[in-house]
């Protein structure tokens, strides 16, 4: 009987316990969610201040890690199999920079940055639709990453002579800002390609706290004013997009051994601007100005 009695008290208390934790767990997820009244908020007060949010606000923020990148080794013998399998190349060193060219192309590679320039164009000149274009960037940028990586779409831009179409890594459902292809795009097919790269490590370091999506709008908002106070344009704005992902603190540059940490960082994209408006996510800053663009962003 006593056994019994000592069971069932643990039983008791176990789910009590249960129940606390659940509690907490709750608290946490609260904590980590943005309201609907914050996400009210925030709209009112960027519409007051002549800002459009043409976009939905994440809502959710739990802890992030730090990721860390790698400066990457290749051999030139990797670069021309990767872009210039099967074809006739020549290659011209110059300083730090790798020129390897075939009739068509020309690559120049700098370190982990890269620009690729299609003489001619990728196919016959033609007038092409957004989807077109875009079908033309994804199949180019399929046949370049490798089976452990994953490149998408993170933004389209329309140009003077057509699209630019920037590809970011993804890597475990986050974007990695500073890994992307960027492809211009125009009536002759593809035209240039500017690719920077690094290898992921993984993630690093302890979780900690990100602020969230209303505070950098905040944030933001600070930055527009400074600039309407600069320039004396106080046009209405409109934000299109706003993504969560990882990049450079303050663009640092690889350590000793050739190992960088990126940090949460928030994107926002400005109709008219060419560059988003970069915001850590750590301590809620800019991480640099963006100079004032006449391209539309799509």
């Amino acid at each position: 009987m006593e056994w019994k009695a000592v069971k069932n008290l643990l039983l008791v208390l176990l789910i009590l316990l249960n129940a606390v934790l659940g509690f907490f767990n709750y608290q946490q997820y609260q904590q980590n969610i943005l309201t609907s009244s914050q996400e009210k908020a925030i709209y009112e007060v960027l519409s007051q201040n002549h800002i459009i949010l043409y976009t939905d606000l994440l809502t959710k923020f739990p802890p992030m890690r730090k990721i860390a990148l790698r400066a990457p080794s290749y051999s030139r013998d990797d670069i021309k199999q990767q872009f210039f399998a099967g074809e006739d190349t020549t290659v011209t060193v110059e300083f730090d920079k790798t020129i390897i060219k075939s009739q068509d192309k020309i690559l120049t590679m700098q370190e982990n940055k890269g620009t690729i320039v299609f003489t001619n164009g990728t196919r016959q000149s033609k007038k092409t639709t957004l989807e077109e274009a875009k079908k033309e960037a994804v199949t180019f940028v399929n046949a370049l990453q490798k089976s452990t990586e994953k490149f998408e779409i993170g933004n389209i831009r329309q140009t003077e002579d057509g699209y630019e179409f920037i590809f970011f890594q993804k890597y475990k459902g986050m974007w990695i800002f500073s890994n992307y292809y960027k492809v211009h795009t125009g009536q002759s097919g593809i035209s240039s390609v500017e690719l920077t790269y690094f290898e992921v490590e993984g993630f690093t370091g302890e979780k900690k706290d990100i602020c969230f999506s209303d505070e950098a709008l905040l944030t933001f908002l600070m930055e527009i004013e400074k600039e309407r106070e600069q320039t004396g344009n106080y046009e209405t704005i409109t934000v299109q997009k706003m993504e969560l992902g990882y990049d450079f603190q303050e663009m640092e540059e690889l350590t000793a051994d050739n190992v960088a940490k990126l940090v949460p960082c928030y994107y926002i994209y400005v109709l008219g601007k060419q560059q988003p408006y970069r915001i850590n996510a750590y301590t809620n800053e800019m991480i640099k100005p963006i100079k004032v663009q006449n391209d539309d962003v799509l």
